[in-house]
């Protein structure tokens, strides 16, 4: 998921997720009730808290891909996501050239982990293949592995899922169900993103949090606890703050093809400019005496800007060509990311008609000078 500046700012990236992982928002009586629901709505990250975090920690154990250029004079096209390759097959038998595992006219149910409006397969046996080779996230069903599979046989819907002993008990059958469904009990693969190794740097959870940033991810858990007053306190903010105050020309970085996380200081939605380069000029000429909400604050360090007439992203809104959202980040030099590509192939396989044409999203950094 981003990073800071040219390769070495790319090395440091964690990464939406984007650079490092996750993060947080508010809790607490009426008045933190209403601010909770204010930020929800002016942050640009997606709203579902367990799905952001697998794919932070996704791309933070991805090899990060280098910064456009050492400075922003021009921004590459974005690539276009690349197919997504066959996992390799578990060794020992073929689980799934056992015919007794298929069930005509029955409809499995179970947490979705590949959803068949994204994945089709040319047979059943083909279908029962992805489920045997899926490799678990923590982005789908909290990591659990494929048991499951459910195929139609009319339309190449195949969708793997990760069904309970109860789900495959009671099956939706009779003539009417055009299904066919089979179950796979076993040898799984293991969940890579569950178990971070022990020099991983960023957040999972609020719990297990090896950041340098003095206020952790603050996506780490949907936004549902953002410490803006720790925010505010951080030596990134005071830095950026004294840095806009004293006019210091800023070092700026960009890059297509990625989408950095932040807090939103100005919303995008409704906030369009015609390139990347001046949704970069915006975040330079931001004030945050003149802004508003609950960011207002904060400095400008992090934008990121959309290059095509829509551009999707794993959250609850819309957003078209020119959306343009200034952002704060801690320790802009490695910025959280929330996509980048390369995509893993995980991630192209459970969203393959949104990125298949890549990421069109440009973003960018602005480092304080010096800054390695």
């Amino acid at each position: 998921r981003g990073r800071g500046r040219a390769p070495a700012l790319a090395r440091r990236g964690e990464g939406r997720a984007m650079v490092e992982k996750p993060a947080p928002l508010i809790v607490g009586g009426i008045g933190l009730v209403v601010l909770a629901a204010v930020i929800l709505i002016t942050v640009h990250e997606p709203f579902d808290g367990a799905s952001h975090r697998a794919r932070r920690m996704r791309q933070q154990l991805a090899t990060p891909t280098p910064f456009a250029g050492a400075t922003v004079s021009k921004s590459p096209a974005p690539q276009a996501a690349a197919g997504t390759p066959a996992p390799a097959a578990l060794p020992g038998p073929d689980p799934c050239a056992n015919a007794s595992i298929y069930q005509e006219h029955a409809e499995f149910w179970g947490a979705v982990v590949v959803a068949g409006d994204q994945f089709e397969a040319p047979t059943a046996h083909a279908c029962c293949s992805a489920c045997a080779a899926y490799e678990p996230s923590l982005e789908a069903a909290d990591g659990r592995p494929c048991t499951a599979f459910v195929y139609h046989p009319v339309n190449r819907a195949c969708w793997l899922k990760a069904s309970e002993p109860a789900h495959l008990r009671s099956p939706g059958k009779g003539p009417h169900v055009p299904w066919t469904s089979g179950a796979l009990h076993g040898p799984h693969r293991p969940c890579a993103d569950c178990h971070p190794p022990a020099d991983f740097q960023g957040c999972v959870s609020k719990t297990l949090c090896r950041t340098p940033r003095a206020c952790g991810s603050p996506a780490i858990d949907g936004y549902a606890h953002v410490e803006v007053p720790c925010l505010e306190r951080s030596p990134t903010a005071l830095q950026y703050t004294a840095l806009v105050r004293s006019r210091e020309r800023l070092e700026a970085h960009a890059e297509a093809g990625a989408d950095y996380d932040g807090l939103a200081v100005r919303w995008g939605i409704g906030h369009t400019v015609p390139t990347w380069e001046a949704c970069e000029r915006a975040c330079r000429d931001h004030d945050p005496a003149n802004a508003s909400g609950p960011f207002r604050a904060l400095p400008c360090n992090v934008w990121t800007w959309c290059g095509n007439a829509s551009c999707w992203e794993p959250d609850a809104h819309r957003h078209h060509f020119g959306d343009c959202w200034l952002k704060f980040s801690e320790l802009p030099q490695a910025p959280e990311v929330n996509m980048r590509m390369p995509l893993p192939p995980r991630y192209t396989l459970r969203h393959r008609r949104e990125v298949a044409a890549g990421i069109p999203w440009h973003a960018g950094g602005l480092l304080a000078p010096g800054t390695p």
